[in-house]
């Protein structure tokens, strides 16, 4: 739908770069607060409030395209933005609660083989749903429909008073959050961070583009390249489920993670640089997202304690956002300076997102071999004592304040960036 939305709101690449940004900006500072919200107060306030949101947000983005009004588009995103961003942290929070320890990984990768499901059928039937109605507001309006329900669904549920009392049983299991756990987290968590900076923020990025993107590289109608493009979706749906029972069962988290790495590199030579058929590429492409999430999200709830799980996954949350954030802003700059205004600049740029994300794997793998004791590679016949996560935590690290000055930075670079271009 980029090119209908860019036509529609006569707006450039660089502000279609913003306006897909204000989803993801929002998220680079909200999933840390609420993942610290969740772990002192429970998922049940949370998934209300972030359902609440994310059905607001669909429903005054759908709402602004009645009228092309573009200020109430990007509003109507970061409510999205900030409800979606913390209900994953909500999902996978509870899962750890429930799972720890019994197919963890399964569940996870049973979760987002659903997502990915109904990000792949969104992707296919929108111009569809176009071309059938005449008009391309009713797949947003579809969409505002779907998630009003599912917020009636949700809000239900506080009538069952015993899920809530179990929930409140957790919660007063709860310590008080204190900053200076942070200063324990290992160096194998940053690095999750960081592949999740470049790895999750290229996928976004890229899914945003792929479409435009088959259309202006290969001469094909709106029709066919969001078909081609929706198949950048489909491994996830399929692979999912038996990467995670593969994770429980062999472990492997490292391995995947490069692996992940490569076929993305792989997917970006092969729609850059073959003339082959662009379905390779989007499959290479829908192998790296299948193999990475899996690997790097089972991975926070073996290195951390449970008290602070919540609180992981919201930093790493904030970590894909601030990278989707710059990378949504940098694609449409790369974009709009091209002479053609092509891609050739952008995909370069992910070319060397993905040898980075490469190289982080690589790195995190020597580092679980030699310092973590293979905890992240352990199958289920390696026993992970909990003795071996307080090994991982039982030392301060002052290379932490680097850690988080490096963030705090790209943060804020990522919100100048999006005020730059957003007035």
């Amino acid at each position: 739908m980029k090119s209908t939305i860019k036509k529609e709101y006569g707006i450039s690449n660089s502000q279609y770069g913003v306006l897909q940004s204000s989803v993801s900006i929002v998220n680079t500072i909200l999933p840390l607060i609420g993942g610290i919200f969740i772990d002192a107060f429970g998922t049940i306030p949370g998934s209300i409030l972030t359902t609440v949101l994310i059905a607001s947000g669909n429903i005054l983005v759908a709402a602004s395209t009645s009228t092309a009004n573009l200020s109430m588009m990007i509003f109507g995103r970061i409510l999205y933005g900030i409800g979606s961003g913390t209900v994953v942290i909500v999902q996978e929070t509870i899962l750890s609660q429930w799972f720890q320890g019994r197919s963890l990984a399964a569940v996870i990768a049973l979760m987002m083989t659903v997502s990915r499901l109904s990000s792949f059928a969104a992707q296919a039937i929108v111009v569809p749903i176009a071309n059938w109605s005449g008009w391309y507001g009713y797949g947003f309006w579809f969409s505002a429909l779907l998630l009003y329900i599912v917020l009636l669904k949700n809000v239900s549920t506080l009538s069952d008073q015993k899920k809530c009392q179990v929930q409140r049983n957790v919660i007063k299991r709860k310590k008080s959050f204190s900053w200076s756990k942070l200063m324990y987290l290992p160096h194998s968590y940053w690095l999750i961070a960081s592949m999740e900076f470049l790895l999750g923020g290229a996928w976004g990025c890229f899914l945003h583009i792929n479409s435009e993107y088959v259309k202006f590289q290969f001469g094909y109608n709106d029709s066919k390249a969001a078909a081609v493009a929706s198949v950048a979706q489909v491994a996830p749906i399929f692979l999912m489920p038996f990467l995670g029972l593969f994770v429980d069962r062999y472990g492997k988290r490292t391995w995947m993670m490069i692996c992940s790495g490569a076929t993305f590199l792989i997917s970006l030579l092969l729609l850059q640089y073959t003339k082959l058929n662009p379905m390779l590429g989007m499959i290479s492409f829908s192998v790296s997202l299948a193999l990475g999430p899996v690997a790097l999200v089972s991975s926070i709830p073996v290195i951390l304690p449970l008290s602070l799980v919540g609180t992981g996954m919201g930093l790493v949350k904030s970590c894909t956002n601030v990278g989707a954030s710059l990378f949504d802003i940098i694609s449409g700059l790369l974009q709009d300076g091209d002479t053609h205004r092509g891609y050739k600049g952008v995909i370069e740029f992910f070319i060397m997102i993905g040898i980075l994300s490469i190289l982080s794997g690589v790195t995190l793998f020597i580092l679980d071999r030699t310092i973590y004791g293979n905890i992240l590679d352990a199958g289920k016949k390696s026993v992970i004592r909990v003795g071996d996560k307080r090994y991982l935590l039982n030392r301060k690290l002052k290379i932490n304040y680097l850690y988080g000055g490096i963030y705090v930075l790209l943060v804020i670079t990522s919100w100048i960036l999006f005020f730059r271009f957003i007035f």
